[in-house]
């Protein structure tokens, strides 16, 4: 048996070297999976990596000796290859680096965002992969994982995210733009800490972990889902979208779309051909949508605010705050509360996507509350808009502001409606 494995791992070595590929990857897919003399039989992760040896997409294998190196921590470019790999996409190796082209990949297909990913993005004069090619932290393991995750999990399997936070006994230590991919693979267990509760964001990631949460990822049934904390006051549940009784889409005809019951066409609700922003006073139909949903109410002395988020022709995406001084500090010691439509912010913070109702508290009292105002723009994917609306409910202010049609406007708006107390 010795001499037979031995003599497998010459051949997948000179396999190696004839390909061009990696020399810290070893395919090892096969009916039988390969033993390593550095993994024991009692290892926690043994089922995992017999799981993954065995996939026929070759996801992850051994060390041309023959070893696993379970302790070793995995590169970002390792890392990435892996999440690449998995989702399906056949890649060539790089000529010049090896991971090049994984890298550029995983950006198209949004896994790496470079604005955003700081860690990976780190250069030197004479290596412009520096950072892929370090150690990567769990913290930036996550945020991979959780935009995979995305694309393989409808909105309707993720739990209320401020209940998943109460699990991960280091949550503060973890850096805001990525509490919430975290989250998301906290929620659905493709991660679950150390045994001491803590999350350790910035700890550097093993081969033997990369290899459960890999597993999990593409295996529901190894996932390790926890059970959410009861809270002994539930929060109100949003209202379901259901009984909004929200109109369809419609097409109809000549490129012309319904959308949430308003018309929109191309031809003339685009103001700006060259970036496809959407013209400010449709904006505003799409506005009123969400105000027509919007309420701020007191539910056991707290503050809350319930709605729901219109949802947008193809192309088109919300931006989209609602904020709230105080003259003191919140529950959570903290100055004031936003809520926002965009991702990189805490989970707490984060209203759903377009088409889904929301119910959030401000964790505050009403007496607290120095003033609630709201912003709101229809962004294309490029970031393109013609303009924004500011309303103010304290100020009673309604603000249009027209960076292309010359629409702009301020007005006074009546903030009754929008308050049940």
């Amino acid at each position: 048996m010795k001499k037979f494995r031995n003599l497998l791992v010459k051949i997948l070595l000179s396999a190696i070297l004839l390909t061009g590929i990696s020399p810290t990857w070893v395919t090892g897919a096969g009916e039988n999976a390969i033993s390593f003399p550095d993994v024991p039989q009692t290892a926690w992760y043994l089922g995992d990596l017999q799981y993954i040896l065995k996939d026929s997409r070759q996801i992850f294998a051994g060390y041309p000796d023959g070893t696993f190196k379970p302790n070793d921590t995995l590169t970002a470019d390792m890392y990435i290859k892996l999440i690449v790999t998995v989702m399906g996409h056949k890649v060539e190796n790089g000529k010049d680096y090896w991971a090049s082209t994984y890298i550029q990949k995983a950006i198209e297909e949004g896994y790496v965002d470079p604005s955003v990913d700081s860690w990976f993005t780190r250069k030197k004069p004479d290596d412009q992969y520096f950072g892929y090619k370090q150690p990567i932290r769990r913290v930036d393991m996550a945020q991979v994982t959780g935009r995979a995750l995305d694309k393989l999990t409808d909105d309707s399997e993720y739990r209320d995210p401020l209940a998943v936070c109460e699990l991960i006994k280091d949550y503060k230590e973890i850096y805001v733009g990525c509490k919430s991919n975290v989250v998301k693979c906290y929620d659905l267990g493709i991660l679950t800490g150390f045994p001491d509760g803590e999350f350790k964001p910035s700890n550097e990631l093993t081969r033997a972990e990369a290899v459960a949460v890999i597993r999990r990822l593409i295996d529901k049934s190894a996932r390790k889902r926890s059970e959410l904390p009861v809270f002994p006051n539930p929060s109100p549940t949003p209202i379901p979208v259901a009984e909004l009784n929200r109109p369809e889409k419609k097409d109809l005809g000549n490129g012309v779309i319904e959308v949430e019951g308003i018309s929109f066409n191309p031809e003339t609700d685009i103001v700006n051909k060259s970036n496809n922003s959407m013209g400010i006073l449709k904006v505003e139909e799409f506005v009123g949508v969400f105000l027509q949903h919007l309420k701020f109410y007191e539910h056991e002395g707290k503050v809350r605010v319930r709605g729901y988020i219109p949802d947008l022709p193809e192309g088109y995406e919300w931006n989209i705050a609602i904020n709230t001084s105080l003259h003191g500090s919140d529950d959570r010691g903290l100055s004031g509360n936003n809520l926002y439509t965009k991702d990189g912010n805490r989970p707490e913070q984060i209203l759903p996507k377009p088409g889904n109702s929301f119910d959030r508290s401000l964790y505050t009292n009403k007496e607290n509350i120095k003033s609630i105002y709201l912003n709101f723009d229809i962004r294309t994917p490029r970031n393109a808009r013609s303009g924004n609306f500011y309303i103010s409910l304290t100020l009673k202010k309604y603000s249009r502001y027209d960076e292309d049609g010359g629409h702009s406007l301020v007005e006074e708006f009546d903030p009754r409606g929008f308050i049940e107390w």
